[in-house]
């Protein structure tokens, strides 16, 4: 059986970080293929690849589609070859209908090139019958539920006569009802012969779902397997390869409990989370994508308002509505996306430092540039920061060093409790050194330190106590000396369905 989609020898380098190592990847006709592994272990760069989102190194790598080689530079391209995505995030425009969201840019026309909404309809309307919904093609995209904007999605790139569909997490935002009616739709397309890439954490659906599974680990394809030789405890294992060892430490914590949080709640993003934070503890949270750890970051900042439980910090109730309330009591944010959410890129380092602490260093709504200066001096010290300077632009920096302008920038506000969200994030190796270096000094001088990152090695060297999540749900709390990296990995893909 000729296979519709083959990758050979794939290579990709971001700079110094080489994503893919020589990934193959063979695609039969009318299979589900699930595509699994941990965050960052070279899944999405395969696939944005394979849609014309990524190009591959120079002369490393090949992609044969229907048994001839192709070249696909752009997403253009791979939908016209007939290779289609359906990602988590939807890209329908919610103030269109849903046929012109299906038909976007290919809308038919009639005399004079007016659009012929009425052949547009029908068109519409026979693809939505394909996946036994009855949608409306008139209806407005934002009058609709997640479930059926997924199925918009699925009809849209039916709609170009896909013969490969990449489906990206498609049930995480799905109610257990509609994870089954998905299901029907994703077996009735490989039943007309549509071929199924299918990414996901939750390995629970893997058996009910797919046919084959390749396990990324490392930017490589470990290993392809049948569906019904790879029960969950298999796929962890080679998830995780060689069980890793991680130091013995002394707990750092103090019994005076900084943060307590009880019964926190956002509908959609995050379901009862408790916990406690002490003084000089780095806590660590642990999760793969979409587990809902970022976003009770940022509502413990203050982002999402709508928030229902109870916070105390330092013993007392509060209630935290904005990032400036938050500061307020003492609380740091350092966001996972230092480029968008934490620096101004075409600004010095000194007017980024200062920017949350601009009450401390002026008077009369003057800044007094005799105690600005000396300050941010003294951090760029203190973080070893390589820099010309203060009066330096951040975007001149190197990713490692802008990372550290965004800690000492909060530092700067003197917190009690530092939140931060993938604290080494495409860094170099010198640099998380540096940083881990920082956060344990923190730690020891009584700061809490609330720590969510996806790179398990990390959290496992870093973390006094370890939450995990999933599915907006801690699923586990374990202590250092208790936690490795199959333990972690079983916990994040807990209670994802059923």
């Amino acid at each position: 059986m000729q296979n519709v989609l083959e990758v050979k020898n794939m290579v990709k380098h971001f700079g110094g970080i080489q994503a893919l190592k020589g990934v193959n990847f063979q695609l039969r006709p009318g299979e589900v293929h699930a595509l699994v592994g941990a965050n960052g272990a070279g899944k999405s760069t395969l696939i944005k690849i394979i849609t014309g989102a990524y190009q591959a190194d120079p002369g490393c790598g090949e992609i044969c589609f229907q048994g001839n080689p192709v070249q696909i530079h752009n997403p253009f391209q791979a939908r016209e070859l007939g290779i289609s995505a359906v990602y988590q995030e939807f890209s329908l425009v919610n103030s269109l209908s849903v046929a012109e969201n299906m038909l976007m840019g290919r809308l038919p026309r009639k005399f004079k090139g007016y659009i012929d909404w009425q052949k547009a309809e029908e068109q519409a309307h026979s693809i939505l019958e394909q996946l036994e919904t009855k949608i409306n093609p008139r209806t407005m995209v934002k009058k609709l539920s997640v479930a059926q904007r997924q199925l918009v999605e699925i009809a849209k790139a039916l709609s170009c006569d896909s013969k490969v569909f990449i489906m990206d997490e498609p049930t995480a935002s799905l109610t257990e009802n509609d994870i089954d009616n998905m299901f029907k739709v994703v077996k009735k397309l490989a039943a007309k012969g549509i071929s199924i890439i299918y990414v996901s954490h939750r390995l629970e659906e893997l058996p009910v779902i797919a046919d084959r599974v390749t396990i990324f680990r490392d930017g490589q394809n470990v290993t392809t397997l049948n569906i019904e030789d790879a029960p969950k405890p298999v796929i962890i294992k080679h998830m995780v390869g060689k069980v890793l060892k991680h130091s013995a430490k002394s707990v750092r914590k103090s019994n005076e409990v900084l943060m307590e949080v009880e019964h926190f709640s956002s509908p959609g993003k995050f379901e009862d989370i408790s916990f406690t934070l002490h003084k000089g503890e780095i806590l660590g949270i642990a999760g793969l994508a979409g587990a809902g750890r970022t976003e009770v970051a940022k509502a413990l900042f203050g982002s999402d308002p709508h928030c229902r439980g109870t916070v105390r910090i330092n013993g007392k109730t509060v209630k935290i509505s904005s990032p400036r309330k938050a500061k307020k009591h003492g609380l740091a944010f350092v966001t996972e996306d230092r480029k968008e959410e934490g620096l101004i890129l075409n600004h010095s380092l000194l007017e980024n430092i200062t920017l949350p602490i601009l009450s401390v260093i002026t008077k009369n709504m003057i800044i007094r540039s005799a105690r600005e200066k000396p300050l941010v001096e003294n951090l760029l010290r203190q973080f070893s920061v390589k820099t010309a300077g203060p009066y330096q632009l951040a975007k001149n920096l190197s990713g490692g060093n802008q990372q550290k302008i965004v800690i000492a920038k909060w530092i700067a506000t003197k917190p009690h409790i530092l939140i931060m969200d993938e604290p080494t994030r495409g860094i170099d190796v010198g640099s998380k050194g540096q940083i881990y270096s920082l956060l344990n000094s923190f730690a020891e001088e009584g700061l809490g330190i609330l720590m969510i990152s996806s790179e398990i090695p990390e959290i496992l060297e870093m973390s006094d106590r370890i939450l995990v999540m999933s599915d907006g749900q801690i699923t586990a709390e374990m202590s250092h000396d208790e936690a490795s990296q199959d333990k972690i990995l079983h916990y994040a893909t807990e209670k994802t369905i059923g």
